[in-house]
């Protein structure tokens, strides 16, 4: 049997607690040295308090042992931060809606799809590792399990409500907070939330909510899938017609009454939607006086702006609605009427765009929500100038949005960019050949 060894008196923990002889050597004993162990002579066991000791040589300082644990967020604060931090971005005066937060708690698709996307732009806005990453893919996924249970259910008018919203917030994960890919499922998730619609008998009522949760998604709905339509070729879902009804409503661009040239202008651009839908379609040429007609009543909405007071406030609006317009040009002249990218009244409009950034009309809370114009005019910027005003306005909105659309948007304009500077036949491609690459992954607005 072989004989017992005993520590030596004044030993370093570490020997002490393997019961070997320690040789006392300072700073650092001999057998803690070649094991590469903590080597510590101190009369008090240090102790630890989240990694930082309490006691002892080391008081006061972090020298962790282990990773300190992760604090893993429940469900009320993933709402809360979706009420206070999220809906504030998709609403143009910044402010924070009033949200029945215990109603979204009771209802299971609303929680998860509004935790998933809390989850997500969490996530992406700080950069927290792949832990995080890790459970914003499980977010998603339950928000999308849970979707499609009551989908395939017999849903009440309410849920069909619960499932329009929850699918907004599912275009709004996939086509504005991650990345834009191949393989988003933007394009679904629009035609999804066009079908719910037409199986929702309460609808129209939503115009009646007015400060309500629904009335803020469905405006944001009926822009991305306008948007989305304009890009990639589709009818959007609401007629020219259906935007005056947004009047007097709580939307994401505020409060307006109902012949607002923005809701106008927004008009126009659904009238211009179905046009190029069946120009896309081949189903019909646009004769030249409806081409015409409608560049009068972009006109026209130029002239009553000049025809306003000037204030601070109604000039921002005014450059507001201005950007708008001239996307709207742009997609008049090129979508609608085949001209190339450096036609002198394609320039033109851009050129006009390009002086409202420049000169600061725009003030950030307004810069943040003309994400749409801002790429249909930046994808055709042929001068350098004018490209670095569209990437230092994109900076200022990357900055408070930290969606990660922002970085697919910027990559996608520089490939653009790239491609109007060395192959000269790219500024002839259609408008269709144009967006390809983003129409369908991305709703942005």
């Amino acid at each position: 049997m072989p004989p017992r060894i005993r520590t030596v008196e004044g030993s370093c923990w570490s020997c002490k607690e393997r019961r070997v002889i320690c040789d006392l050597t300072l700073p650092a004993c001999t057998k803690c040295t070649k094991t590469n162990r903590q080597c510590d002579y101190g009369a008090v066991r240090l102790k630890w308090t989240d990694c930082v000791a309490s006691r002892g040589r080391f008081a006061g300082k972090k020298v962790p042992l282990y990773p300190p644990p992760k604090m893993r967020k429940n469900n009320d604060h993933h709402l809360m931060y979706f009420a206070k931090e999220l809906l504030p971005r998709f609403n143009l005066t910044n402010t924070v809606p009033v949200i029945d937060l215990k109603m979204l708690e009771k209802d299971p698709v609303l929680l998860q799809s509004a935790v998933a996307v809390a989850h997500a732009h969490a996530a992406y806005r700080t950069d927290d590792g792949k832990a995080l990453s890790l459970q914003r893919i499980q977010s998603r996924n339950r928000a999308l399990k849970v979707f499609r249970e009551q989908l395939m259910g017999s849903p009440s008018d309410d849920m069909t409500g619960s499932l329009f919203i929850a699918n907004v917030l599912l275009c709004i994960l996939d086509g504005i907070i991650e990345p834009i890919s191949d393989s988003s499922a933007t394009h679904h998730h629009l035609v999804g939330g066009k079908a719910i619609l037409k199986q929702w008998p309460g609808a129209k009522g939503v115009f009646q909510l007015k400060f309500e949760l629904p009335i803020l998604m469905l405006s944001i709905f009926a822009t991305m899938d306008l948007t989305h339509s304009l890009l990639i070729g589709d009818a959007p879902y609401f007629e020219a017609s259906s935007w005056t009804e947004f009047g007097d409503c709580e939307s994401w661009w505020g409060n307006i009454p109902a012949n607002d040239d923005f809701l106008k202008i927004m008009a126009i651009l659904a009238k211009l939607a179905r046009l190029g839908s069946a120009v896309r379609m081949g189903t019909t040429e646009i004769e030249i006086g409806t081409l015409l007609a409608i560049q009068q009543a972009l006109d026209k909405q130029v002239n009553i702006l000049e025809d306003i007071k000037p204030t601070i406030a109604s000039m921002e609006w005014a450059a507001f609605c201005a950007v708008y317009r001239f996307s709207a040009s742009v997609y008049l002249y090129r979508a609608l009427s085949g001209l190339q990218v450096d036609h002198p009244l394609v320039q033109a409009s851009v050129t006009s765009c390009i002086d409202i950034l420049e000169r600061s009309e725009l003030p950030e809370r307004l810069q943040h929500c003309i994400l749409f114009p801002l790429l249909v005019i930046s994808s055709h910027c042929v001068v350098a100038g004018q490209r670095k005003a569209i990437l230092k306005s994109l900076e200022t909105t990357s900055v408070y949005l930290s969606f990660e659309s922002m970085r697919s948007l910027q990559r996608f304009l520089e490939k653009r960019w790239l491609k109007l500077d060395k192959i000269p036949e790219s500024r002839d491609m259609t408008w269709w050949e144009y967006f390809d690459e983003i129409a369908s992954v991305s709703c942005l607005f």
